[in-house]
């Protein structure tokens, strides 16, 4: 066997280098489509929670508890959060269009919009079950006076 010149060795280190950089890069594409996957399972299975909610509400003709929406809108939110994130941070390497960022960031907002409200309207139910608890009417109008003026 003969020797394998500088030339030589250098090609092959560079091949070598190039093998290893495409097996890592496959490597990590997986890992963004398994993350991207568990991150976006979590968001569409709180998504659903909301929306069986929801249905099931309507059609019972019965408002939704907003304490439990409230609670589940934070999940959603969490969940959000954690999506955009990864996405944010990996957007170039695992290839992300900017487009779907966006997306995802303007759905965010309406999720952020609907938590706000349904923890809201949480606060005030609990205000007046508060109130109605201990007795009292609930909030309102204070009463017109009585009586001869």
């Amino acid at each position: 066997m003969g020797r394998i010149s500088f030339v030589g060795r250098s090609a092959l280190l560079a091949l070598g280098s190039v093998a290893v950089s495409l097996a890592l890069s496959a490597a990590a594409r997986a890992d963004c489509g398994d993350d991207l996957k568990k991150l976006t399972e979590r968001r569409v299975s709180l998504l659903n929670e909301i929306n069986t909610m929801a249905a099931v509400s309507k059609k019972a003709k019965k408002p939704m508890d907003p304490g439990v929406i409230c609670s589940k809108a934070h999940g959603l939110t969490a969940a959000e959060n954690a999506l955009i994130a990864y996405m944010e941070k990996n957007k170039d390497w695992c290839s992300i269009p900017d487009q779907v960022v966006q997306s995802l960031k303007e759905s965010h907002a309406k999720t952020l919009d609907f938590g706000g409200k349904a923890c809201v309207a949480a606060a005030k139910f609990k205000k007046m079950q508060e109130q109605q608890a201990a007795g009292g009417a609930p909030a309102g109008p204070p009463p017109l006076p009585a009586g001869p003026l």
